[in-house]
C-alpha cells in the first residue's frame, strides 16, 4: 500500500497506534520520540484552535496540537496523554511537537498484508484511510500537519 507513507512498507514496520475519540492514527514508530502524560499547557494567544499552546518538553518549549481540529473537526474527547512527535514529513521546521491523544498508542507490526487502504473521504491532514485487521485507522499527512505548524511559526515570529 504505497500511499501509507511512501516505501515504509518494504517488509515488516513497527508501527504506534494513537487513538483520537472516535479516530485512530496509524504511523511508523519512528515518528514517535516519547508518550507522557497530560501536562499543564502554556496557551499562545492569538493562535489557530489546532494549536493547544507549548509544554516544556526536554528544557524546550514544544507545541501541541490537536489532529482533529487541524482537520477541522471537534475532538470527540478530553486529550490524557501527549505523543512527542520527531518531524518525519517535512526536511525544515519545528524539529519536535505533540499531538494530544486520547490515552495510551499501541505498537504493533505492520505489514503490506495486514493494512488495506479504503476508498473514504480524507480531511486535510489525512494522507488516507485504511483497515488495519478489523480497525479502522487514518494515515496522517506529516508533511502537510508540519508545514502548517512551519507556516505558523513563520507568520508569529
Amino acid at each position: 500500500m504505497a500511499a501509507i507513507v511512501e516505501n515504509v512498507l518494504a517488509g515488516d514496520l513497527s508501527c504506534v497506534v494513537m487513538r483520537l475519540g472516535a479516530t485512530s492514527l496509524l504511523l511508523p514508530s519512528v515518528c514517535v520520540a516519547e508518550v507522557m502524560p497530560w501536562r499543564q499547557l502554556r496557551p499562545v494567544p492569538g493562535m489557530p484552535p489546532w494549536l493547544l499552546g507549548v509544554v516544556g518538553w526536554r528544557g524546550s518549549k514544544i507545541p501541541v496540537l490537536r489532529f482533529e481540529a487541524l482537520n477541522e473537526q471537534e475532538p470527540a474527547t478530553a486529550a490524557s496523554c501527549l505523543a512527542v512527535m520527531n518531524r518525519c514529513g517535512s526536511p525544515s521546521g519545528q524539529s519536535f511537537y505533540a499531538f494530544a491523544i486520547d490515552g495510551l498508542p499501541r505498537i504493533v507490526q505492520v505489514g503490506e498484508e495486514d493494512v488495506a487502504e479504503v476508498d473514504e473521504t480524507l480531511g486535510a491532514a489525512e494522507r488516507a484511510a485504511a483497515h488495519l485487521g478489523t480497525e479502522s485507522v487514518r494515515i496522517p499527512d506529516l508533511a502537510y500537519i508540519e508545514n502548517q505548524l512551519l507556516s505558523l511559526l513563520r507568520r508569529t515570529g
